[in-house]
């Protein structure tokens, strides 16, 4: 039974530092594989086919980084079509949909420009 868009994993080839969405188990943890779920689930009112899982596990650098605790996951936009200010506008309402269906313990926020648009998600209770 097919229930919302495809996801995909970036692979190390599709990246421009070589390096695809590193996934561990860890991720698959009900309280990480349900960011994967809210953004599905908040992109059904756009009727988008396929969604990009662009960023998991990553090393840390200087700043407290919940990619390396394996909490946080990066959802590309580049899906969303328009002017620069309208791709902005609409990630912003996706991740507020997001943000709703995963509850206080969550952050969703738009990250970076053009075609590094994201969606960052973390589990941050």
């Amino acid at each position: 039974m097919k229930s919302g868009p495809r996801i995909h994993f970036k692979r190390d080839e599709e990246s421009a530092i070589g390096r695809g969405a590193v996934m561990h188990g860890a991720h698959f943890r009900p309280e990480v594989a349900s960011m994967v779920w809210a953004a599905c689930r908040g992109s059904a009112s756009f009727g988008w086919p396929e969604l990009w899982v662009t960023e998991g596990w990553r090393p840390s650098s200087d700043r407290r980084d919940l990619h390396s605790e394996l909490r946080a996951i990066d959802i590309s936009c580049r899906h969303i079509e328009g002017d620069e200010k309208s791709r902005v506008n609409t990630a912003g309402i996706w991740a507020k949909h997001v943000a709703s269906l995963l509850g206080p313990d969550y952050d969703v926020v738009v990250h970076g420009a053009r075609s590094n648009l994201h969606l960052h998600v973390e589990l941050d209770p």
